[in-house]
Protein backbone atom coordinates (compact mmCIF):
# COMPACT_ATOMS: atom_id res chain seq x y z
CA UNK A 1 0.00 0.00 0.00
CA UNK A 2 1.19 3.39 -1.12
CA UNK A 3 1.61 6.26 1.40
CA UNK A 4 -1.22 8.26 0.05
CA UNK A 5 -3.97 5.58 -0.41
CA UNK A 6 -2.79 4.79 3.57
CA UNK A 7 -3.41 7.99 4.45
CA UNK A 8 -6.61 8.23 2.21
CA UNK A 9 -7.85 4.77 3.92
CA UNK A 10 -7.22 6.47 7.45
CA UNK A 11 -9.02 10.07 6.39
CA UNK A 12 -11.89 7.65 5.20
CA UNK A 13 -11.53 5.77 8.79
CA UNK A 14 -11.80 9.00 10.98
CA UNK A 15 -14.47 10.25 8.76
CA UNK A 16 -16.88 7.49 9.30
CA UNK A 17 -19.46 7.08 12.00
CA UNK A 18 -19.98 4.47 14.04
CA UNK A 19 -23.29 2.83 15.51
CA UNK A 20 -23.99 3.21 19.34
CA UNK A 21 -27.29 1.53 20.50
CA UNK A 22 -28.93 3.62 23.16
CA UNK A 23 -31.22 0.77 25.50
CA UNK A 24 -33.90 2.23 28.11
CA UNK A 25 -37.95 1.51 28.22
CA UNK A 26 -37.91 5.58 29.38
CA UNK A 27 -38.16 7.76 26.06
CA UNK A 28 -37.30 10.68 28.20
CA UNK A 29 -33.92 8.90 29.19
CA UNK A 30 -32.92 7.96 25.96
CA UNK A 31 -33.54 11.30 24.50
CA UNK A 32 -31.60 13.29 27.36
CA UNK A 33 -28.83 10.27 26.41
CA UNK A 34 -28.99 11.57 22.46
CA UNK A 35 -28.71 14.52 23.54
CA UNK A 36 -25.59 13.95 25.44
CA UNK A 37 -23.70 12.14 22.83
CA UNK A 38 -24.78 14.46 19.81
CA UNK A 39 -21.48 15.77 20.03
CA UNK A 40 -19.39 12.92 18.77
CA UNK A 41 -21.10 13.13 15.93
CA UNK A 42 -21.61 9.22 15.87
CA UNK A 43 -25.23 7.36 14.65
CA UNK A 44 -27.24 6.62 17.80
CA UNK A 45 -29.82 3.70 17.54
CA UNK A 46 -32.36 3.37 20.18
CA UNK A 47 -33.88 0.01 21.85
CA UNK A 48 -36.91 0.72 24.07
CA UNK A 49 -36.36 -2.71 25.41
CA UNK A 50 -33.88 -5.80 25.86
CA UNK A 51 -35.64 -7.65 23.09
CA UNK A 52 -35.60 -4.83 21.26
CA UNK A 53 -32.01 -4.28 21.67
CA UNK A 54 -31.41 -8.15 20.99
CA UNK A 55 -33.47 -7.25 17.33
CA UNK A 56 -31.28 -4.36 16.91
CA UNK A 57 -27.91 -6.79 17.21
CA UNK A 58 -29.51 -8.85 14.83
CA UNK A 59 -29.19 -6.15 12.12
CA UNK A 60 -26.18 -4.28 12.80
CA UNK A 61 -22.45 -4.36 14.92
CA UNK A 62 -22.20 -1.65 17.67
CA UNK A 63 -19.48 0.18 19.00
CA UNK A 64 -20.47 0.59 22.18
CA UNK A 65 -23.69 -0.57 24.22
CA UNK A 66 -25.54 2.05 27.05
CA UNK A 67 -27.89 -0.04 29.03
CA UNK A 68 -30.31 0.57 31.64
CA UNK A 69 -30.43 -1.62 34.44
CA UNK A 70 -33.80 -1.84 35.26
CA UNK A 71 -36.63 -2.32 32.53
CA UNK A 72 -39.90 -4.44 32.75
CA UNK A 73 -39.97 -7.73 31.45
CA UNK A 74 -36.04 -8.72 30.56
CA UNK A 75 -33.83 -5.91 33.08
CA UNK A 76 -30.31 -4.81 32.13
CA UNK A 77 -28.31 -8.07 33.68
CA UNK A 78 -30.56 -10.40 31.87
CA UNK A 79 -30.13 -8.61 28.02
CA UNK A 80 -26.62 -8.60 28.86
CA UNK A 81 -26.51 -11.90 28.93
CA UNK A 82 -28.33 -12.38 26.05
CA UNK A 83 -25.77 -10.24 24.00
CA UNK A 84 -22.81 -12.10 25.42
CA UNK A 85 -24.11 -15.62 23.93
CA UNK A 86 -24.07 -14.24 20.48
CA UNK A 87 -20.67 -14.71 18.86
CA UNK A 88 -20.63 -11.65 17.02
CA UNK A 89 -21.70 -9.11 19.81
CA UNK A 90 -19.69 -11.10 23.02
CA UNK A 91 -16.74 -8.64 23.03
CA UNK A 92 -19.13 -5.74 22.16
CA UNK A 93 -17.97 -3.27 25.55
CA UNK A 94 -21.28 -2.48 27.61
CA UNK A 95 -21.75 0.51 29.84
CA UNK A 96 -24.79 0.07 32.67
CA UNK A 97 -26.51 3.11 32.76
CA UNK A 98 -28.86 3.35 36.19
CA UNK A 99 -30.55 5.29 38.37
CA UNK A 100 -29.87 3.16 41.63
CA UNK A 101 -27.32 4.51 44.18
CA UNK A 102 -24.45 1.91 43.82
CA UNK A 103 -25.04 0.03 47.65
CA UNK A 104 -28.20 -0.80 45.52
CA UNK A 105 -26.93 -2.26 42.40
CA UNK A 106 -25.32 -5.75 41.81
CA UNK A 107 -22.31 -4.17 40.61
CA UNK A 108 -20.46 -7.85 41.05
CA UNK A 109 -23.31 -9.36 38.66
CA UNK A 110 -22.75 -7.02 36.21
CA UNK A 111 -18.80 -7.10 35.59
CA UNK A 112 -19.32 -10.85 35.64
CA UNK A 113 -21.92 -10.38 32.90
CA UNK A 114 -18.77 -8.44 30.79
CA UNK A 115 -19.98 -4.69 31.76
CA UNK A 116 -17.08 -2.21 31.18
CA UNK A 117 -18.21 0.64 33.41
CA UNK A 118 -21.16 1.92 35.27
CA UNK A 119 -22.89 5.32 35.15
CA UNK A 120 -24.90 6.71 38.14
CA UNK A 121 -27.58 9.27 37.28
CA UNK A 122 -27.62 11.74 37.37
CA UNK A 123 -25.18 11.54 34.34
CA UNK A 124 -22.74 14.08 33.82
CA UNK A 125 -22.24 14.85 30.24
CA UNK A 126 -18.57 15.59 29.94
CA UNK A 127 -17.90 12.22 31.88
CA UNK A 128 -20.20 10.10 29.45
CA UNK A 129 -19.09 11.77 26.59
CA UNK A 130 -15.22 10.88 27.47
CA UNK A 131 -16.14 6.93 28.34
CA UNK A 132 -18.15 6.31 25.27
CA UNK A 133 -15.99 8.48 23.09
CA UNK A 134 -13.07 5.67 24.39
CA UNK A 135 -15.01 2.71 23.03
CA UNK A 136 -16.56 4.44 19.78
CA UNK A 137 -11.87 5.49 18.96
CA UNK A 138 -10.89 1.91 20.19
CA UNK A 139 -13.92 0.42 17.93
CA UNK A 140 -12.31 2.79 14.55
CA UNK A 141 -9.14 1.34 15.15
CA UNK A 142 -10.60 -2.18 15.34
CA UNK A 143 -12.42 -1.46 12.08
CA UNK A 144 -9.04 -0.11 10.75
CA UNK A 145 -6.67 -2.93 11.40
CA UNK A 146 -9.38 -4.97 9.84
CA UNK A 147 -9.43 -3.42 6.59
CA UNK A 148 -5.12 -3.65 6.44
CA UNK A 149 -5.63 -7.22 7.72
CA UNK A 150 -7.80 -7.48 4.41
CA UNK A 151 -5.40 -5.87 2.28
CA UNK A 152 -2.46 -7.60 3.66
CA UNK A 153 -4.63 -11.29 3.27
CA UNK A 154 -5.02 -10.47 -0.69
CA UNK A 155 -2.08 -9.09 -1.18
CA UNK A 156 -0.06 -12.50 0.31
CA UNK A 157 -2.80 -14.21 -2.10
CA UNK A 158 -1.45 -12.18 -5.12
CA UNK A 159 2.13 -12.76 -4.19
CA UNK A 160 1.99 -16.77 -3.89
CA UNK A 161 -0.44 -16.84 -6.91
CA UNK A 162 2.88 -14.96 -8.57
CA UNK A 163 5.03 -17.20 -6.59
CA UNK A 164 3.47 -20.65 -7.74
CA UNK A 165 3.81 -19.00 -11.06
CA UNK A 166 7.66 -18.12 -10.90
CA UNK A 167 8.40 -22.08 -9.36
CA UNK A 168 6.18 -23.26 -12.75
CA UNK A 169 8.51 -21.59 -14.86
CA UNK A 170 11.32 -22.58 -12.86
CA UNK A 171 9.97 -26.15 -13.09
CA UNK A 172 10.06 -25.77 -16.83
CA UNK A 173 13.51 -24.56 -17.62
CA UNK A 174 14.98 -27.37 -15.13
CA UNK A 175 13.30 -29.86 -17.38
CA UNK A 176 14.68 -28.34 -20.28
CA UNK A 177 17.93 -27.82 -18.46
CA UNK A 178 17.64 -31.42 -18.12
CA UNK A 179 16.86 -32.70 -21.09
CA UNK A 180 17.12 -30.09 -23.49
CA UNK A 181 20.72 -29.12 -22.86
CA UNK A 182 22.23 -31.52 -20.41
CA UNK A 183 21.91 -34.55 -22.85
CA UNK A 184 23.28 -32.75 -25.65
CA UNK A 185 26.42 -31.65 -23.54
CA UNK A 186 26.94 -35.15 -22.58
CA UNK A 187 26.72 -36.08 -25.98
CA UNK A 188 29.75 -33.24 -26.82
CA UNK A 189 31.40 -34.80 -23.98
CA UNK A 190 31.52 -38.25 -24.65
CA UNK A 191 32.78 -37.52 -28.22
CA UNK A 192 35.51 -35.48 -27.00
CA UNK A 193 36.44 -38.62 -24.69
CA UNK A 194 36.27 -40.96 -27.79
CA UNK A 195 38.34 -38.77 -30.07
CA UNK A 196 41.20 -38.74 -27.25
CA UNK A 197 40.87 -42.56 -27.03
CA UNK A 198 40.76 -43.43 -30.40
CA UNK A 199 42.86 -40.74 -32.09
CA UNK A 200 45.17 -39.44 -29.45
CA UNK A 201 48.51 -40.97 -30.06
CA UNK A 202 47.76 -39.38 -34.03
CA UNK A 203 47.19 -35.92 -32.60
CA UNK A 204 49.53 -33.45 -32.04
CA UNK A 205 49.88 -31.83 -28.47
CA UNK A 206 48.01 -28.76 -29.23
CA UNK A 207 44.79 -30.58 -30.57
CA UNK A 208 45.07 -33.29 -27.83
CA UNK A 209 45.15 -29.96 -25.47
CA UNK A 210 42.44 -28.55 -27.12
CA UNK A 211 39.98 -31.52 -26.21
CA UNK A 212 40.58 -31.68 -22.88
CA UNK A 213 40.37 -28.28 -22.83
CA UNK A 214 36.85 -29.02 -24.28
CA UNK A 215 36.16 -32.01 -21.70
CA UNK A 216 37.14 -30.03 -18.87
CA UNK A 217 34.30 -27.03 -20.24
CA UNK A 218 31.92 -30.00 -20.56
CA UNK A 219 32.31 -31.05 -16.94
CA UNK A 220 32.36 -27.86 -15.63
CA UNK A 221 28.47 -26.87 -17.34
CA UNK A 222 27.92 -30.24 -16.25
CA UNK A 223 28.16 -29.27 -12.79
CA UNK A 224 26.18 -26.18 -13.20
CA UNK A 225 23.30 -28.06 -14.37
CA UNK A 226 22.86 -30.39 -11.72
CA UNK A 227 23.67 -27.16 -8.77
CA UNK A 228 20.87 -25.50 -11.18
CA UNK A 229 18.48 -28.66 -11.02
CA UNK A 230 19.51 -29.17 -6.91
CA UNK A 231 18.13 -25.34 -5.94
CA UNK A 232 14.81 -26.11 -8.12
CA UNK A 233 14.08 -29.12 -6.34
CA UNK A 234 14.58 -27.39 -3.14
CA UNK A 235 12.09 -24.83 -3.89
CA UNK A 236 9.13 -27.53 -3.84
CA UNK A 237 7.59 -29.95 -2.05
CA UNK A 238 7.02 -30.03 1.98
CA UNK A 239 8.98 -29.54 4.30
CA UNK A 240 8.58 -32.65 7.62
CA UNK A 241 10.13 -31.47 10.92
CA UNK A 242 11.05 -33.82 13.34
CA UNK A 243 14.42 -33.87 16.04
CA UNK A 244 17.63 -34.63 14.28
CA UNK A 245 20.87 -35.55 15.84
CA UNK A 246 23.03 -32.84 14.53
CA UNK A 247 26.11 -34.57 15.99
CA UNK A 248 25.42 -38.28 14.56
CA UNK A 249 24.51 -36.40 11.28
CA UNK A 250 27.83 -34.27 10.88
CA UNK A 251 29.72 -37.66 12.08
CA UNK A 252 28.62 -39.52 9.19
CA UNK A 253 29.09 -36.85 6.40
CA UNK A 254 32.45 -37.06 7.94
CA UNK A 255 33.42 -40.33 7.43
CA UNK A 256 31.94 -39.74 3.89
CA UNK A 257 34.49 -36.97 2.83
CA UNK A 258 37.47 -38.75 4.46
CA UNK A 259 36.32 -41.43 2.69
CA UNK A 260 36.68 -39.52 -0.72
CA UNK A 261 40.25 -37.83 0.45
CA UNK A 262 41.85 -40.31 2.42
CA UNK A 263 45.33 -39.13 2.17
CA UNK A 264 44.18 -35.88 3.81
CA UNK A 265 44.98 -35.59 7.29
CA UNK A 266 42.11 -33.05 9.16
CA UNK A 267 41.34 -32.95 12.74
CA UNK A 268 37.54 -32.55 12.68
CA UNK A 269 35.72 -31.96 16.55
CA UNK A 270 32.34 -32.46 16.39
CA UNK A 271 30.48 -31.09 20.12
CA UNK A 272 28.19 -33.77 21.79
CA UNK A 273 24.46 -33.49 22.02
CA UNK A 274 23.98 -31.29 19.13
CA UNK A 275 19.98 -31.67 17.83
CA UNK A 276 17.88 -29.52 15.90
CA UNK A 277 14.01 -29.21 14.18
CA UNK A 278 14.21 -30.14 10.70
CA UNK A 279 13.83 -31.94 7.59
CA UNK A 280 16.35 -34.81 7.84
CA UNK A 281 17.02 -35.30 4.24
CA UNK A 282 17.30 -31.29 3.78
CA UNK A 283 19.40 -30.96 7.05
CA UNK A 284 21.84 -33.66 5.77
CA UNK A 285 22.40 -31.81 2.76
CA UNK A 286 23.38 -28.71 4.10
CA UNK A 287 25.25 -30.21 6.51
CA UNK A 288 27.45 -31.85 3.52
CA UNK A 289 27.54 -28.68 1.94
CA UNK A 290 29.30 -26.73 4.58
CA UNK A 291 31.81 -29.64 6.06
CA UNK A 292 32.92 -30.00 2.45
CA UNK A 293 33.66 -26.54 2.14
CA UNK A 294 35.43 -26.58 5.55
CA UNK A 295 37.32 -29.70 3.93
CA UNK A 296 38.26 -28.09 0.45
CA UNK A 297 39.08 -24.50 1.98
CA UNK A 298 41.47 -25.96 4.75
CA UNK A 299 43.56 -27.72 2.14
CA UNK A 300 46.36 -25.47 2.54
CA UNK A 301 46.32 -25.18 6.17
CA UNK A 302 49.55 -26.80 7.97
CA UNK A 303 47.35 -28.33 10.53
CA UNK A 304 43.68 -28.75 9.03
CA UNK A 305 41.03 -28.05 11.30
CA UNK A 306 37.00 -28.12 11.44
CA UNK A 307 34.90 -27.91 14.30
CA UNK A 308 31.04 -28.57 14.49
CA UNK A 309 29.16 -26.96 17.39
CA UNK A 310 26.86 -25.07 18.66
CA UNK A 311 26.11 -21.51 20.55
CA UNK A 312 23.79 -19.65 22.41
CA UNK A 313 23.97 -15.98 21.98
CA UNK A 314 21.25 -13.47 23.59
CA UNK A 315 19.00 -16.52 23.96
CA UNK A 316 18.99 -18.06 20.22
CA UNK A 317 20.76 -21.28 19.91
CA UNK A 318 22.81 -21.41 17.06
CA UNK A 319 24.49 -24.15 14.68
CA UNK A 320 28.20 -23.44 13.39
CA UNK A 321 30.56 -25.05 11.03
CA UNK A 322 34.33 -23.70 12.07
CA UNK A 323 37.49 -24.37 9.71
CA UNK A 324 41.05 -22.46 10.26
CA UNK A 325 41.06 -22.37 6.23
CA UNK A 326 41.72 -19.63 3.74
CA UNK A 327 39.03 -17.44 5.23
CA UNK A 328 37.39 -14.64 3.51
CA UNK A 329 36.97 -10.95 3.31
CA UNK A 330 34.00 -9.95 5.51
CA UNK A 331 33.38 -6.91 2.62
CA UNK A 332 32.43 -9.56 0.45
CA UNK A 333 30.67 -11.47 3.02
CA UNK A 334 27.21 -10.52 0.94
CA UNK A 335 28.12 -12.56 -1.94
CA UNK A 336 28.75 -15.70 0.15
CA UNK A 337 25.24 -17.16 0.02
CA UNK A 338 24.56 -16.55 -3.93
CA UNK A 339 24.10 -18.74 -6.53
CA UNK A 340 27.62 -18.64 -8.68
CA UNK A 341 29.64 -16.32 -6.46
CA UNK A 342 32.46 -17.08 -6.19
CA UNK A 343 35.73 -15.52 -4.11
CA UNK A 344 38.23 -17.72 -5.04
CA UNK A 345 39.56 -18.74 -8.37
CA UNK A 346 38.21 -22.05 -10.16
CA UNK A 347 42.58 -23.34 -10.31
CA UNK A 348 43.16 -22.38 -6.74
CA UNK A 349 39.72 -23.97 -5.21
CA UNK A 350 37.55 -25.57 -7.58
CA UNK A 351 33.62 -25.90 -7.87
CA UNK A 352 30.53 -23.71 -9.46
CA UNK A 353 29.40 -21.52 -6.65
CA UNK A 354 26.43 -23.75 -5.29
CA UNK A 355 26.94 -24.89 -2.15
CA UNK A 356 26.62 -21.79 -0.15
CA UNK A 357 23.35 -20.90 -1.58
CA UNK A 358 21.88 -24.30 -1.29
CA UNK A 359 22.56 -23.80 2.47
CA UNK A 360 20.94 -20.18 2.11
CA UNK A 361 18.02 -22.22 0.27
CA UNK A 362 17.16 -24.58 2.97
CA UNK A 363 17.98 -22.07 5.50
CA UNK A 364 15.13 -19.88 4.10
CA UNK A 365 12.24 -22.46 3.80
CA UNK A 366 13.00 -23.37 7.37
CA UNK A 367 12.01 -19.83 8.74
CA UNK A 368 15.47 -19.42 9.69
CA UNK A 369 18.89 -17.67 8.66
CA UNK A 370 22.41 -18.00 8.11
CA UNK A 371 25.58 -16.01 8.10
CA UNK A 372 29.27 -16.02 7.94
CA UNK A 373 32.15 -14.50 9.40
CA UNK A 374 36.50 -15.14 8.98
CA UNK A 375 38.79 -12.90 7.82
CA UNK A 376 41.66 -13.42 5.20
CA UNK A 377 43.92 -16.34 6.26
CA UNK A 378 42.20 -17.33 9.17
CA UNK A 379 39.47 -19.31 8.34
CA UNK A 380 35.69 -18.62 8.32
CA UNK A 381 32.97 -19.80 10.55
CA UNK A 382 29.66 -20.62 8.74
CA UNK A 383 26.43 -19.89 11.82
CA UNK A 384 22.79 -21.18 10.96
CA UNK A 385 19.82 -21.53 12.82
CA UNK A 386 16.08 -23.53 11.60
Amino acid sequence: MTAQSMIAAKSTSTETKVDILIVDDDATKRFALKAILAPLGQTLVEAASGTDALRQLLKQDFAVILLDVRMPGMDGFETAQLIRQRPRSELTPIIFVTALASAETDMGRGYDLGAVDFVFAPVVPAIMRAKVSVFVELYKAQQELRRYRTQLERLVQERTTALTAINRELEAFSYSVSHDLRAPLLAFDGLNKSLLEDYGDKLDRRAKDQLQRMRLASERMTSVFDGLQTLFRLTSGEIHREPCDISAMTTAIVDEVRGTDPARSVEVEIAEGLTASADPRLARILLTNLISNAWKFTSKAPVAKIEIGAEIVDGDSRLFVRDNGVGFDMIYAHKLFGAFQRLHSQSEFPGVGIGLATVRRIVNRHGGRAWAEGAVGEGATFYFMF
